[in-house]
């Protein structure tokens, strides 16, 4: 391990400042000082060695690293401690170029001059737009026609276009010897101009993770555990940061605040810059590190606006936080105003990062939206607002939505509910039917015009006020504008037809689709019966759908842009089909260990239940009672023994419905209630029905007197995605089957297929499976949440007793897995280990209560 050193208390140099209040050592880590709170794990050491090499290197890396493993306090402390570290390098090599530069003006004045005066090099410097890229404004042109060029003016003209001035040296001093520059000087300028703009630019870090939660959580390591301090942000949505009463109750936050801004009457929009110099948030404030809920602390006092006040901070934040799809969405990045041109992203809880990049660069329109936006056209069109470019996107409204609710329509692809047909086809190119549909290049080109005037329109009105529209103020409509939504529908259409035009080099990439199912609004027959008259609502939505095989089609844009990439997660295995998916070069992985030492989990892997049935969840198994009532029977025998909290997961809800009906009418559910209290995870529901069931699971296995608990989910469901359970709220795992997806699903067919055309990826059956054993990782995860926990790992299935299945499994499971043919051997293991750990829990717990006292915590969630 590095040896620490006590930490500096006087100010670093760089842009980054040690908080001397917060206690930390200081390892050299890859060469660069690193200040960490305690002492690191080692597993630890060897992420952040790992993360600064890649860093230092411009590089893509994948890192997993167990839940528990301290993974996000390693990764804030690695690329701050690089940063810190890359600028004072930076300032070090601009300040030497400066030198040398200035020998060069005080040695070759005439060379200089000549320049100048030749070639006319004294164009205005450009500033970067980016606040880090330099630090003062360029002199004055020099006077070209008095032909008085002062030696001053020369001097401070080169060393503004520093670029420009390196590139004249060197080129000059391959034709002649320049007088004051040594071969080191000459180096030095070479590496200058090697490193191009990242010589100049100071990184920015873009910090992604899967919800606003987990942002909060990272925000409050940065800010509590270390000792970093410097300019931060957090990007949030208008309905987490809104104040405005009238827009908080409306359907649509996003709708309803652009309509106040509109009309000029919210003044938390016209009064969002007051929140910016306040002292709080300020450089050594007591909010300097802030989450999306101090903002809003900071600006509901100030009748100021917390939404358009972080998108400001966040342009000149050095750390940027926020959801991942604000990096992934092209739309999304490109309206928070994220820039990231040489920066660095990091996209933690990166597991399902190819679904979410496909998802963001696919887009969907039903002909309800279609309408809609047809519908608020023709009414711009009645006023005389913008009456031709309003008819140019009526008439693509109208023609799609038209084409979708055609009769006679073929669907190839046939469900209970939902119909699809899918293009291309064999008699049908993509191009065809865009021929078809009348959307040429050239049409398509009208139509992006259209949409940029309108834009612009509406930018006027926003800025300039009623007064600058081309109508009468008298006349003018409440609506003076299509909504954001419209603009959405537009702007979405023409991302993916760019993509799928002829010519284009993702055209391959695409599938467009016609999908028509049920409308919701009408499951009822009491809705049915009131449905009449022109408020009747369609039987059947049509949806038109650009869905993208490809994620890279989004991730490899990004990839272009940033200096470096960095997917982490505590369950991205398998890793092997993250280069191919986002056709990105990931130069190294990293697979990082548990913190929780061997001797305090389990992994057990059992080919057969109790009564020796072969447990072995697939589809044409999964209806025989015999396999039904010998998975009940394990878990029964599992919960039997399992002190406090339990979880078993599914590899669908059909399966868990199954066997949870089958065990109720057999009597094996009552069993297993003699002891555990039984959950089971809802399909569907809402949010707050969710929390609420995992609120009452908590608050039972708090009551430690009670039983334990068990609750029943499903892989990729929510109890197995990004919810801790440390602890007591879980000591035992139990996954029952692979969770393949849906092999009948249309997407899933298409992408098989996809893959199966394309060498360079990875073929379509290994595409599958692999989403299948991600799934399975992300579930053993919920378990071993920190060094001190314990628990057990159980996978009540006949294919994890192989080896090939078991090395698709996160390397801290795998390395431990015991496999056993009859159940009786593994639950005699099970128990030991059970027995062993429960009289060591016995032995370290405080004797401070009396046994027959109650206690009830409520958990604050």
């Amino acid at each position: 391990m590095p040896k620490p050193t006590d930490t500096d208390s006087q100010a670093v140099q760089g842009d980054i400042r040690l908080d001397s209040s917060v206690k930390s050592n200081m390892y050299y880590i890859g060469g660069v000082p690193v200040h960490f709170p305690f002492v690191p794990y080692p597993s630890q050491l060897g992420m952040m060695n790992h993360m600064i090499r890649a860093l230092t290197k411009e590089q893509n890396t994948m890192i997993e690293s167990p839940t528990g493993s301290g993974k996000s306090l390693a990764l804030l402390c690695a690329t701050l401690a690089w940063r810190q570290s890359f600028v004072v390098r930076q300032r070090k090599m601009q300040e030497n170029v400066r030198q040398i530069i200035s020998r060069f003006c005080m040695h070759n004045t005439m060379l200089l001059r000549s320049r100048y005066e030749t070639d006319g090099t004294t164009g205005d410097a450009d500033p970067a737009k980016n606040p880090d890229t330099m630090e003062t404004d360029p002199p004055e042109k020099p006077d070209k026609s008095s032909n008085n060029y002062s030696f001053v003016t020369l001097q401070a003209h080169a060393q503004a276009l520093q670029p420009e001035t390196v590139e004249f040296i060197l080129e000059t001093s391959k034709k002649q010897t320049l007088v004051g520059l040594s071969k080191d000087d000459m180096a030095t300028l070479g590496e200058y101009k090697a490193a191009g703009k990242s010589a100049t630019q100071h990184p920015r870090i873009f910090f992604g993770t899967r919800t606003h939660k987990q942002v909060a959580q990272l925000v409050n390591e940065l800010r509590t555990k270390t000792p970093y301090r410097l300019r931060t942000a957090v990007l949030g949505s208008r309905a987490q940061t809104c104040t405005h009463p009238k827009a908080k109750r409306s359907e649509s936050v996003d709708d309803a605040c652009r309509q106040l801004r509109d009309d000029n009457n919210c003044g938390g929009y016209t009064g969002f810059r007051r929140v910016l110099g306040n002292k709080k948030l300020a450089e050594g404030g007591a909010l300097e590190i802030w989450d999306l809920e101090d903002i809003v602390s900071v600006a509901r006092p100030l009748v100021a606006c917390p939404y358009y006040a972080s998108r400001e901070l966040a342009a000149t934040a050095k750390l940027v936080f926020c959801p991942y799809n604000y990096i992934l969405d092209p739309a999304v990045r490109n309206a928070a105003g994220i820039e990231l041109e040489g920066n660095i992203v990091i996209l933690d809880e990166a597991h399902n990062i190819e679904n979410a990049a496909r998802d963001a660069g696919s887009f969907e329109v039903s002909d309800l939206q279609l309408a809609s936006l047809a519908h608020e056209c023709s009414g711009m069109f009645d006023h005389g607002i913008l009456r031709e470019e309003h008819l140019v996107l009526k008439s693509l409204a109208d023609t799609l939505a038209a084409w979708l609710q055609r009769d006679g329509a073929a669907f190839e692809y046939c469900d209970y509910e939902t119909q699809t047909s899918v293009w291309p086809k064999p008699n049908c190119s993509v191009d065809m039917l865009l021929t078809d549909l009348a959307l040429t290049p050239d049409y398509i080109s009208q139509v992006k015009l259209a949409q940029a005037k309108i834009e612009d329109y509406i930018a006027s009105l926003r800025t300039q006020g009623n007064e600058h529209s081309p109508i009468d103020p008298e006349l003018m409509p409440r609506d003076k504008h299509v909504s954001a939504g419209a603009l959405r529908v537009v702007e979405g259409l023409l991302r993916v037809l760019k993509h799928v035009m002829h010519g284009s080099k993702f055209v391959t990439d695409f599938r467009i689709a016609v999908v028509r199912h049920p409308n919701p609004e009408l499951r009822t027959s009491k809705k049915r019966k009131r449905q009449s008259g022109f408020d009747a609502k369609p039987a059947f939505i049509n949806t038109l759908s650009f869905w993208t095989m490809n994620p890279g089609v989004v991730f490899s844009e990004i990839a272009e842009q940033t200096r470096s990439i960095v997917l982490t997660s505590g369950t991205l295995s398998p890793l092997d089909s993250y280069a191919s998916e986002l056709q990105v070069d990931f130069a190294s992985t990293l697979e990082a260990n548990h913190v929780i030492a061997p001797s305090r989990f389990c992994a057990l892997a059992v080919e057969c239940g109790p009564s020796g049935v072969r447990l072995e969840a697939k589809y044409r198994t999964s209806d025989q009672l015999e396999f039904q009532d010998d998975v009940g029977g394990a878990i029964y025998a599992i919960a039997a023994r399992s002190p406090d909290g339990m979880l078993v997961f599914m590899p669908s809800y059909a399966l868990l419905n199954k066997l949870i009906a089958r065990w109720e009418a057999t009597g094996r559910l009552a069993e297993i209630r003699s002891h555990k209290t039984v959950f089971v995870e809802p399909q569907g529901g809402t949010k707050d029905q969710f929390d609420k069931l995992l609120l009452s699971y908590r608050k039972h296995l708090s009551q430690r007197g009670q039983l334990g608990a068990v609750m029943f989910g499903v892989f990729r469901g929510k109890v197995s995605e990004g919810i801790d359970f440390s602890d007591h709220f879980c000591r035992t795992v139990v996954n029952i089957g692979i969770p393949f997806p849906a092999f009948k699903d249309v997407k899933v067919m298409l992408k098989r297929e996809y893959n199966n055309e394309h060498t360079m990826l990875l073929n379509g059956s290994r595409w599958y499976d692999i989403q299948a054993f991600r799934a399975v990782n992300q579930a053993l995860g919920r378990c071993l949440r920190h060094k001190d926990d314990w628990g057990a790992i159980i996978m009540l299935e006949a294919r994890f007793v192989q080896n090939a299945n078991i090395a698709r499994l996160s390397k801290w499971v795998r390395g431990h897995m015991r496999v056993f043919g009859r159940f009786n051997d593994a639950k005699q293991y099970l128990d030991a280990f059970y027995d062993e750990r429960i009289s060591e829990d016995a032995k370290d717990m405080p004797q401070v209560l009396d046994a027959e006292e109650n206690v009830t915590i409520v958990l604050d969630e």
